[in-house]
């Protein structure tokens, strides 16, 4: 079985891009198989929540965007209990993350190598968190995002349908909400987004949706709220990574705006968990995962100069195109389907990344250097 693409829904959710630039899907050749029938679907979280199959077998889980900030974390959630595969191409993630578990090399903008890796190694599950990430880099990186958050999507939903995997899990975005109209912000809220990041995660929801009916597979949605913790990197934009950084190197903080527009933060290893619970949580859910409160920017500089000690005053630039001025998400529907709740509270969370930080600092280039030639040994590429 295999899934339609692109439909009208989708392509409103679509920033413009030239078609001749678009990556070729993964349903060239719709009559490519894994050779395992679609009967293999079955039905998850109706009692079952063991991580083990019928006769001790292992679930087959692929994680994609595994050596990420939080893909290596949802990795380490599951090894032991799961037979896991993480995937990555490297672009953002470091080789260091993904402790013992072998990650392949792995373009999922490619469909032919995405194919190939899901024939491999048969998938019961996929959680999907493979995305161009970062409200701020949209207007240069759009086309990125566009062939990463989409065309990657759609490539590895194809290679699912056709390979009889039991379920995506879909790392999405609070992003794909815009401006609340009202807080907490539920799963009901109107969808708005303000970015281009924001609206490709809308269509790899929607994608997601379709194929799900189409493939023969279950889907799960996670909206993830502003992740945090340690192994952040910079350079995907994280407003705690930044401070952190940027306080334990004696420089100013730098705010965008005015500092009181609000964010829901949400520790990366409860994150973890809840992509753990939604392997086997009932079919067709669309869940929060946020920290269930309100803090400000200028608040949060406060909060990481005191973990620091460090008395520098933050510098206020101009507010970024495509930021939201609140949001704060409500998490009804992900304690009652998927059994979670975020246990970490901002506070405990902000002082575990402050020492994770400060012995990345002490650590210093050499020691991150020999990290990162210990953990290339622990990769395996196909």
């Amino acid at each position: 079985m295999t899934c339609r693409f692109v439909t009208s829904a989708v392509v409103l959710a679509l920033p413009v891009r030239n078609p001749g630039t678009a990556p070729r899907r993964a349903g060239t050749d719709r009559r490519r198989s894994c050779g395992r029938s679609n009967t293999a679907s079955r039905v998850w979280g109706r009692g079952d929540t063991a991580p083990r199959q019928k006769g001790g077998g292992c679930v087959r889980v692929l994680v994609t965007g595994a050596a990420g900030f939080i893909g290596a974390h949802v990795v380490e959630a599951l090894a032991g209990d799961y037979g896991v595969m993480g995937v990555d191409d490297f672009s953002s993630g470091t080789l260091e993350r993904v402790g013992d578990i072998a990650v392949q090399r792995l373009d999922v903008t490619d469909p032919d190598a995405v194919m190939r890796a899901f024939r491999a190694f048969r998938p019961d599950a996929v959680l999907h968190l493979a995305a161009q990430v970062g409200v701020e880099r949209s207007a240069a990186e759009a086309d990125r995002q566009l062939g990463v958050n989409v065309y990657g999507t759609m490539n590895v939903l194809q290679a699912a349908a056709a390979c009889g995997t039991g379920r995506v899990v879909l790392a999405s975005s609070a992003a794909v909400y815009g401006n609340p109209r009202r807080l907490p912000v539920d799963e009901d809220h109107p969808t708005d987004p303000l970015s281009v990041y924001g609206r490709t995660k809308l269509a790899a929801e929607r994608l997601v949706r379709e194929c799900a009916r189409d493939g023969g597979f279950e889907y799960v949605i996670l909206r993830l709220g502003n992740v945090y913790g340690p192994r952040q990197r910079r350079e995907t934009g994280p407003v705690v990574a930044s401070f952190f950084l940027d306080a334990l190197e004696g420089r100013g903080l730098t705010i965008f705006g005015d500092g009181l527009q609000t964010r829901d933060f949400v520790y990366v290893r409860d994150v973890a968990q809840a992509f753990r619970l939604a392997l086997h949580c009932p079919p067709g859910v669309v869940a929060n995962v946020g920290g269930g409160s309100a803090t400000s920017i200028r608040d949060l500089a406060e909060m990481v100069c005191r973990l620091v000690g460090t008395s520098v005053r933050p510098r206020f630039a101009p507010p970024r195109p495509g930021d939201i001025r609140a949001s704060v998400l409500a998490g009804d529907v992900a304690r009652r389907r998927l059994g979670w709740k975020a246990a970490v509270d901002l506070v405990t969370g902000l002082r575990e990344t402050c020492e994770w930080y400060r012995g990345l600092a002490a650590q210093g280039v050499a020691g991150a250097a020999s990290a990162t030639e210990r953990a290339r040994t622990r990769i395996s590429s196909p």
